[in-house]
């Protein structure tokens, strides 16, 4: 993708278009394989949030083993697919059309798993911070965070989206607020990230 200004990247109508136009070589078309691998040590129905959920296929594929998911998106088009999907699919999942650092105050402490793939990368660098604040306060006292962080290869001074991760220094970030549980490249990344990712699981931390 070419190198784009923070406003124009940060606007809904951008990512509707990339929908509507099936420009979207982010997708795998399918549920991501690391989670689907995570997603077996759940042994109760969890409240989970897939925020930047896109076309939804991990927020559909975890609405199917019965939990309460809610997947945000701040493009229509995103919204609709999986809201299609998910009629075509009998599944039943809870569909929020809005941009995630506007989400109201009454979800804060709500959810018990917060997932998170291809979109901390895709928000502006400068917004970073305010993104794990924001999901801090999303997740229940006990909430973990489960993520996939991508591309740690690429320097952050080549712009984006997506955007560069220096991971040494966003786990530092993220250490302020949270605990770490896991953390590792997965051996079981799909081929065209392996090495390039890294695969995080987050509890919340209890005090501040």
């Amino acid at each position: 993708m070419d190198k784009l200004n923070n406003q124009e990247c940060s606007s809904p109508a951008f990512w509707d278009s990339k929908y509507q136009n099936n420009d979207t070589g982010w997708d795998i078309g399918e549920a991501t394989p690391i989670f689907i691998n995570w997603s077996k040590s759940l042994e109760f129905n969890q409240k989970i949030l897939v925020p930047g959920a896109g076309n939804g296929h991990d927020a559909l594929y975890l609405a199917s083993l019965n939990h309460e998911v809610y997947a945000l998106d701040f493009s229509k088009n995103a919204i609709n697919n999986i809201k299609n999907q998910a009629s075509e699919k009998s599944i039943i999942i809870n569909t929020i059309c809005k941009d995630f650092f506007n989400l109201h105050k009454t979800y804060n402490n709500y959810f018990d798993v917060i997932l998170e793939y291809t979109f901390f990368c895709a928000i502006p660098i400068n917004k970073r911070s305010d993104y794990i604040k924001k999901i801090y306060n999303l997740l229940k006292s006990n909430g973990i965070f489960v993520a996939i962080l991508l591309p740690v290869n690429k320097p952050l001074s080549q712009g984006g989206p997506p955007y560069g991760i220096n991971i040494k220094r966003t786990i530092s970030d993220f250490k302020k607020y949270f605990n770490i549980l896991e953390i590792n490249k997965s051996p079981i990344s799909i081929p065209p990230r392996k090495d390039n990712e890294v695969f995080i699981v987050l509890s919340k931390k209890q005090c501040l």
